[in-house]
């Protein structure tokens, strides 16, 4: 409200001699009794209570909130900085930063189902900028569930040529060496590999070894989760990060990329608040 229609409407209430509680006379004319100025009455609320009514006459201007200074502009600033820095999408940001900075692999398989029997028929291995490390097509030892073929286009006839776990499980193991591997929902594909190596009688040990991350749930912290299952698709986590697919969707290598980029741009949002916060502080 500016001064001058605050000054009218003051001055009409006090040659109308108008009464009104506290609460009116803050909001409406920013104004408050004076003291000693004594309720012109009191009325019972409908919840039980009393609350009073003033003159607006017996009342005095609220002192005029001064600006902040420009000390405490940066002060709120910089409050601001660390707080976002502490909340849960700056910690997720965080995470990922640091996840980066251990140079890892980003992997995705298809599969040919979801449930205790199914095998990986495709694997993607690239590193964070979306470079392929290792990708190959495997040739399963049993069917391929309608529902998955109807996610990914792969058919048996595809993969006739394709070679089996035993040809390629040293090579992918080698490709990993001792970095950490990201994968979205891993739970689900590190469970399909070891049911894979399996299904060819191979413990593959080593697969229980790796350090590994989970990107769905860090893409669910950060963004939301968007299911009642409390995850996020990485298709969902992709649009929200403002990502473009490189490849087709639900391909091994494309997937691996996608949630690559996922994850740098989450880490982006910490970088972000570093610089910000080291602007504020220099």
């Amino acid at each position: 409200m500016k001064n001058d229609e605050l000054a009218t409407r003051r001055a009409e209430a006090i040659a109308g001699d108008r009464c009104f509680t506290k609460g009116r006379l803050r909001d409406e004319f920013r104004m408050k009794p004076a003291p000693g100025a004594e309720p012109v009455k009191w009325y019972k609320s409908a919840y039980g209570g009393k609350y009073a009514v003033y003159r607006i006459a017996d009342c005095v201007p609220m002192r005029e909130k001064r600006p902040p200074t420009e000390k405490q502009q940066q002060a709120g600033l910089r409050l601001s900085v660390l707080s976002r820095l502490n909340s849960t999408s700056g910690r997720m940001a965080q995470r990922a930063h640091d996840w980066l900075s251990q140079a890892p692999l980003f992997l995705d398989t298809e599969t040919t189902g979801l449930g205790n029997t199914a095998e990986a028929l495709e694997i993607g291995l690239t590193d964070a900028a979306g470079r392929v490390i290792f990708e190959t097509r495997l040739k399963p030892t049993v069917a391929i569930e309608a529902q998955a073929a109807a996610v990914h286009g792969i058919d048996e006839p595809a993969l006739s040529g394709a070679p089996s776990w035993p040809d390629v499980a040293l090579q992918l193991r080698h490709a990993i060496g001792a970095r950490p591997v990201i994968i979205f929902n891993a739970p689900f594909d590190t469970r399909i590999l070891k049911q894979t190596a399996a299904a060819h009688g191979d413990p593959a040990d080593w697969l229980g070894e790796l350090t590994v991350y989970c990107a769905m749930e860090l893409a669910a912290g950060y963004f939301g989760a968007t299911n009642r299952y409390g995850t996020i698709s990485l298709a969902s986590a992709a649009s929200q990060a403002a990502l473009t697919w490189e490849g087709e969707a639900h391909s091994a290598i494309a997937d691996a990329r996608m949630t690559a980029g996922v994850v740098n741009a989450i880490a982006a949002y910490h970088l972000a608040l570093l610089q910000e916060q080291e602007r504020l502080q220099a």
